[in-house]
């Protein structure tokens, strides 16, 4: 079986991006953090949704600004390299380590799938030690257009010769989740922090707490 994973919040903890943000808005304790990421996703979904292509890696920085701009701080080159070193030194959640180890035993072909350029994926995981883990790494630079356009996932899988019927996508995005079923995939929604999926179809195929419950869904249907 092919696994496709979303990489920020799925696998990698956003954490640390915090205290980056309340350190330039010089706002200690502020929560930063998820303003600044579900802007991000908003201003990613609506430059998908009008056909345009945009570097996420650069989305994420123009955003922080603007969030960091807000709560009364200054953003500057200091900032932004703090950004990026923090980006690319995220810790992967507990659960990662242990639910590759199960899948990889059993000969399942494991690809982190995100909307970060590849060098940038690529960075984060051999800073979170997960690349020695994976088969490849796929980023929607590949296809020229953000997740969740269905082009991302047909692109993800034609890299991969895998049919939708072969693949299962894993994420703690509702709307990633929702892309890829839409594009023919069986899901896996991931409840990080008590997340729920979106409340329409098509649902995900399953729903788990922990990536460490993958290994026991022998039977994926779709929705």
């Amino acid at each position: 079986m092919l696994w496709l994973f979303d990489i920020n919040e799925t696998l990698l903890d956003l954490a640390p991006v915090e205290a980056v943000l309340q350190d330039a808005a010089g706002r200690p304790g502020s929560a930063l953090l998820d303003v600044w990421f579900d802007t991000l996703i908003q201003t990613a979904l609506t430059l998908t949704a009008a056909g345009r292509y945009e570097d996420f890696g650069r989305l994420g920085a123009l955003v922080a600004a603007d969030v960091v701009d807000r709560a009364g701080g200054t953003w500057g080159d200091e900032a932004l390299a703090a950004l990026r070193s923090a980006f690319g030194s995220l810790p992967a959640h507990a659960d990662v380590v242990p639910a590759f180890d199960a899948l990889r035993a059993r000969g399942d072909r494991l690809v982190p799938f995100g909307n970060s350029p590849l060098a940038t994926i690529e960075t984060q995981l051999r800073g979170a030690g997960l690349l020695d883990l994976v088969d490849d790494v796929v980023s929607v630079e590949m296809a020229g257009m953000l997740k969740p356009s269905p082009l991302a996932y047909a692109t993800a899988l034609q890299r991969q010769g895998a049919t939708a019927d072969e693949a299962v996508m894993v994420a703690a995005h509702g709307w990633d989740v929702l892309g890829a079923a839409c594009a023919g995939l069986r899901t896996v929604f991931v409840t990080r922090d008590g997340r729920r999926a979106l409340p329409v179809d098509p649902r995900p195929s399953a729903t788990v707490t922990a990536l460490t419950e993958l290994a026991g869904l022998n039977e994926l249907t779709r929705c």
